[in-house]
């Protein structure tokens, strides 16, 4: 009887251990499951939210590059507008100077006594029957001068009425791109906030996930683009035959790639091509060639517009690679798939992976 209690005493204890040891593992096992879950979805969040941002990115470039094509043409249309108004003053002073050569014909006829010769009827100008007379007597007069007529004067009016018509419209258009201007400059600054919002409201554990997926990501794009500048080259001999007339790289293109790189680290800023200061991705390009000696537009569509085209399996060093549709960025080639570019908003003037299959287009300035 004690033999049995004490056996059945026995397995309760062991029961009670196993039981214990159990509740243990369950324990522990739990709450590592549970981390790993929390660590995968946080992760899931950084990857989410590191997609959001490259939203924002491509958002705010396409705004950026709206903004500096307007300030472009905002400066165009200034130069015309004053070339317009230049125009506008020449004409007046043409014909005013045409209607004093009538007038002096005419005072000249009615001083020595010409036929019909009256000043009432040659210089009132009251409308209608007056005006005929006085364009009669002005062409009367004129015709016996043997100086101009009022054919002419007419024709230099007309001018003068279009050339006007012409300055007005323009200064139409310069308040509709003024009105532009602020509304690109306050779409884009109110994106920057936002993505400035989303990226400091990232704390803790899953600003340095965000950070990570970042980092992979920027390495994936750069493993992408060397493999695919080495397919590049290993292609380049039967691509020749493919493609003809290709431009040479210019003499310059070392220049502008110097340039480029003295500038990294310059804090990034759109509408802005300030050397040390701040850049837009076109300033950079504008300021880069502009120290080799080559003016290009200064906004990036404009560049790709004005500048020869390359298939990009040729492009070399200071070459310009465009991406975006629109396009809204640029970056100077430095060879083995990479650029120096000014990226985003709150980032810097930097050496980075040429993401080929987002670029639109290569170009070649000389």
């Amino acid at each position: 009887m004690n033999v049995t209690r004490r056996h059945r005493g026995s397995h309760r204890s062991v029961l009670a251990r196993i039981l214990a040891a159990a509740l243990l593992i369950g324990v522990v096992a739990f709450p590592t499951s549970a981390s790993a879950d929390s660590i995968d979805e946080k992760r899931r969040q950084a990857e989410a939210i590191a997609d959001q941002l490259e939203s924002l990115v491509e958002q705010l470039d396409t705004l950026a590059e709206d903004y500096a094509e307007s300030l472009v043409e905002q400066s165009e249309l200034a130069t015309e507008i004053e070339q317009a108004q230049a125009d506008v003053a020449a004409a007046e002073a043409q014909l005013s100077q045409m209607r004093g050569t009538l007038y002096m014909s005419a005072v000249t006829q009615f001083m020595h006594g010409g036929r019909n010769s009256t000043l009432t009827n040659l210089f009132a100008s009251a409308g209608g029957v007056q005006d005929a007379l006085q364009r009669t007597q002005l062409t009367s007069i004129a015709m016996n001068q043997g100086a101009l007529t009022t054919d002419s004067l007419d024709a230099t009016a007309t001018e003068l009425t279009k050339k006007k018509a012409v300055l007005e419209k323009k200064r139409k258009q310069a308040e509709n791109v003024a009105s532009y201007v602020l509304t690109r400059k306050g779409a884009a600054e109110s994106l920057a906030e936002k993505y400035q919002q989303l990226q400091s409201s990232v704390q803790g554990d899953l600003a340095d996930l965000l950070r990570e997926e970042r980092a992979r990501r920027e390495r994936q794009a750069l493993e992408d683009a060397q493999r695919e500048a080495a397919g590049f080259k290993s292609k380049y001999s039967s691509l020749q035959k493919k493609y003809g007339n290709i431009p040479s790289v210019s003499a310059r293109a070392q220049t502008a790639v110097r340039a480029a790189l003295s500038q990294l680290g310059v804090p990034y800023r759109y509408g802005m091509s300030a050397p040390g200061r701040a850049f837009d991705c076109s300033g950079l390009t504008t300021y880069a060639w502009g120290k080799a000696g080559v003016g290009l537009p200064r906004n990036s569509r404009r560049q790709y517009n004005a500048l020869p085209k390359i298939p990009k399996q040729f492009a070399q060093p200071g070459d310009l690679i465009f991406t975006g549709s629109p396009i809204h960025h640029v970056g100077i080639y430095l060879g083995n798939g990479t650029m120096v570019h000014a990226p985003q908003t709150g980032d810097v003037v930097k050496i980075g992976p040429i993401r080929w299959w987002k670029v639109v287009g290569v170009v070649r300035p000389r």
